[in-house]
């Protein structure tokens, strides 16, 4: 096939759309972006050659990657930083001509090795083996390949329109003949349909993306009007759910997100993709704002309701949104967010995006200044492999981070500044509390410095983070819920063994202030073991996790370990509070400091005795009961870069005998996040896990709160009994308790499945004359809470003295109550 340049139906080129350069507005936010662009194109020139196959023709990153990104995202950068903006050339070290100039090349280059260029055209040998001396532009390749095009011809798109006055016709010619060749290609196709296991999101919004580029570069072209509609209707069924296929819209004929607006990508609910598909529609759209039309419906639709209800109540210290199921790319990922919160404050006017957006930038600006060459991500980016099958690492995620920066700068210089952002306490108040997908199978309980989560499908897994959010604790797929491996069997997916992907009867219970679920896992290939979970997020941040493993079959486990918690351990200079690279261990026998890098050194790790707590560097504490023993994996080698990440596991347990029937020791764990070593350690001091006359019920008491949590299969009515201090205040719940001797009995109902708590609004206080009645033989004194009122029956021989304490107003009634008689006491 010999290159096709011009039009079919034309000899001459089309016209192409001007630029509304009078539209640039210089502001805080574009000067900020753009400084980090500027230092950034240091780092990426040192990547950049001169490729001999053309003239005038260069490259970047190695010039054979997937899709040509890393060429087309870097030349758009230069070619708008080149062109528009505050420009200094001592972070760049570059006079802006040159920028402009191997913007040039680099468009050159794209064009020649494009499907539609010459077939003696090649890329570059490179080290990945399906690019390497290879075309691109999705020819005989299949659809996601094909149509994954779509973003590096929207970036040429981008790039061309700001330097039309400075190529030849030559190049002109063969970039119409790419944008062309492409909306041609897709213009006839229809959008992919699908919201499970991969959603069709991003393909249907990166095909809008693609024909966009054609759209907005050549108005007067006669199959214009036939590319726009094609463009809005594989946006417009980029964001739709089964309402929009169903009832509203005859347009929507897929469905991508489902009806809480979550939706999944590799297998599971995934943030990043869900952001798509805001991200790649506004890739199309900000062609109407550099260009001054309105924005077509199609590349609005359900942004508000899906960023509303899920990526701004997910988004935290940094911007990005939690994975709430896991990540499987690495964790600063803030550009990505960036972009879609730009797009949303400047297109949707969102005060909240406006706040998020500065914090996503404020990460970017300190992780970059953290690198002494300018890079986005790692200074070390070659040795951090990313994905080892398609051979990528961390330098091939610079420049989607850095195009990622540059789309939400040009929104802002073409767009102006958006909204005002929220104040900061006004967002946490408004995004604070528990919010249920079903569909997504996740809960959350955010307050105004923790987030929590459970997930019962995907990845079965918990997370209680602290106010330094993931860069404290990590969304391991594992976390809390653990892994499993059984005497000849290679730990599998499949099986729930190396992590656990779906559990059965799951029951959710939503609460004003928390929430509570349990569910069973059935692991191993032949259901050798059952894990009964249960896990409650408090009202003041904290949670509770607890499981009781039942043995099946008879089976030999190699290795048990639950209460996994990732803990990430980044060095950043600019982070020195997040990111100082060492994390600190404490437990009430030892403290231990382990330094955070990747590489260099192997893997270090230290196995310990069950301790009481778990102390995280001041920032998270664990209360443990049940616990066999403990491990801290002190990790520098990865066969797949995230981050800096540890692993601490709560309960380890290796080289199990199990027999069928056998029930293992239940296990405990009160998380506490934002605790000190001190708090922690009182707190361990005065929690108890209760004893419980009925199987498969967990009661916890801590500070304020009583958790009960049950895996049983019939409602039960429970007495749970702790040995109390006569010293200390009892705490009051709910329902009937009874004091006698040392003893505290509570009293309750259970029903199955059932994952709660109570808040202590009251405490007694017995004086020593009471503490010494009560200890004779069926001497009691029972308290029954009810609403605001306290019955208290003096079940002895002889009058008791206590203090009754409402801890909201902090008001104390003293009494005495007679032997035998019973006191209402209203508070």
């Amino acid at each position: 096939m010999s290159a096709q340049f011009f039009s079919e139906s034309e000899s001459t080129p089309s016209a192409i759309r001007g630029l509304l350069m009078d539209r640039i507005q210089e502001s805080e936010l574009t000067v900020r972006m753009g400084q980090v662009l500027q230092r950034w194109i240091r780092y990426a020139d040192e990547s950049f050659k001169e490729w001999p196959g053309r003239d005038n023709c260069g490259y970047f990153f190695g010039g054979s990657y997937w899709y040509e990104l890393e060429t087309a995202y870097t030349a758009i950068v230069y070619a708008v930083v080149g062109k528009v903006g505050q420009y200094d050339e001592t972070l760049t070290g570059l006079p802006r001509e040159q920028l402009i100039a191997k913007a040039i090349k680099s468009l050159r280059y794209l064009c020649f090795t494009h499907d539609t260029g010459p077939e003696e055209c090649v890329r570059v040998e490179g080290r990945n083996p399906f690019c390497s001396s290879k075309k691109w532009g999705g020819r005989g390749d299949d659809f996601f390949k094909a149509s994954q095009t779509g973003t590096s011809i929207n970036a040429i798109g981008y790039t061309a329109w700001f330097l039309w006055e400075d190529l030849d016709q030559e190049t002109r010619n063969m970039i119409e003949a790419m944008l062309v060749y492409y909306a041609d290609r897709w213009s006839d196709e229809l959008p992919r349909n699908g919201v499970y296991f991969n959603t069709q999101c991003e393909e249907n919004a990166w095909t809008s993306a693609g024909i966009g580029a054609a759209v907005a570069l050549f108005p007067d072209h006669p199959r214009n009007g036939k590319w726009k509609e094609a463009a809005e209707r594989w946006a417009i069924n980029s964001v739709s759910t089964v309402q929009d296929a169903t009832l509203r819209r005859p347009q929507v004929s897929t469905v991508t997100f489902h009806p809480d607006f979550t939706s999944e990508n590799h297998a599971f609910v995934h943030p990043s993709y869900m952001m798509a598909g805001i991200s790649l529609r506004g890739m199309y759209s900000t062609f109407n704002v550099l260009s001054g039309d309105s924005i077509a419906e199609a590349f609005l639709l359900n942004n508000e309701q899906m960023y509303a209800e899920t990526i701004k109540k997910w988004s935290l210290l940094d911007g990005y949104p939690v994975p709430v199921q896991g990540q499987d790319w690495w964790y600063n990922r803030q550009h990505e967010a960036l972009m879609a919160h730009a797009l949303m404050n400047v297109q949707h006017q969102d005060s909240d995006a406006a706040l998020l957006e500065r914090r996503a930038l404020d990460y970017i600006e300190r992780i970059q200044a953290s690198n002494s060459r300018g890079c986005m991500l790692e200074e070390n980016g070659e040795e951090c492999i990313v994905v080892a099958a398609s051979f990528q690492t961390a330098v091939d995620m610079e420049f989607a981070s850095a195009h990622s920066v540059v789309m939400a700068y040009l929104l802002h210089l073409f767009g102006g500044s958006g909204a005002a952002p929220t104040d900061s306490a006004v967002f946490q108040s408004e995004m604070n509390g528990v919010s249920y997908y079903p569909y997504g199978s996740i809960v959350t309980h955010r307050t105004n410095i923790t987030f929590s989560s459970f997930s019962w499908r995907s990845h079965v897994m918990a997370l209680t983070l602290p106010e330094q959010a993931m860069w404290s604790i990590t969304p391991l797929y594992t976390s809390y819920t653990g892994e499993v491996s059984f005497a000849g069997e290679l730990p599998s997916a499949a099986f729930n063994e190396s992590v656990i992907l779906q559990a059965a009867e799951e029951r959710v219970h939503l609460y004003e202030d928390g929430f509570g679920v349990t569910a069973s896992i059935h692991r191993g290939a032949n259901r050798q073991m059952n894990q009964q979970i249960g896990f409650v997020s408090l009202p003041n941040g904290s949670s509770v996790y607890a499981e009781q493993i039942e043995i099946n079959r008879n089976c030999e486990i190699t290795r048990l370990a639950t209460g996994v918690i990732g803990i990430r351990n980044e060095r950043y200079t600019e982070l020195p509070k997040l990111a100082s690279g060492t994390k600190t261990i404490h437990t009430p026998q030892h403290s231990q400091q382990y330094k955070g890098f990747y590489g260099k050194e192997p893997n270090g790790y230290h196995a310990f005795e069950a301790a009481s707590y778990v102390n995280v560097n001041e920032e998270i504490g664990y209360v443990t009961f049940g616990s066999q023993g403990m491990a801290y994996l002190n990790q520098h080698e990865y066969p797949k870069w995230k981050g800096v990440e540890d692993v601490l596991t709560l309960n380890l347990r290796q080289e199990l005998h199990c027999v069928k029937g056998e029930q293992l020791p239940a296990f405990v764990v009160l998380s506490l996040p934002n605790y000190s070593v001190e708090a922690t350690a009182a707190t361990a001091a005065s929690t108890s896990l209760l004893s419980v006359n009925i199987e498969k019920c967990i009661v916890l008491e801590s500070e304020d709160f009583l958790t009960v949590i049950y895996n049983g299969n019939h409602t039960s009515a429970f007495s749970a009994s702790k040995y109390y201090l006569p010293d200390h205040p009892i705490q009051l719940f709910e329902g009937r308790q009874i004091i006698t001797n040392t003893t505290l009995t509570r009293y309750g109902t259970a029903a199955p499945g059932d994952a709660y708590y109570k808040r202590s609004l009251y405490s007694v206080e017995l004086n020593q004359q009471a503490v010494s009645v009560l200890s004779k033989e069926n001497h009691s004194l029972t308290l029954i809470v009810t609403d605001n009122h306290i019955t208290v029956s003096n079940e002895s021989d002889q009058e008791v003295h206590f203090t009754l304490r409402d801890k909201l107003t902090g008001i104390s009634t003293e009494a005495r109550l007679d032997a035998g008689l019973t006191c209402i006491f209203k508070l």
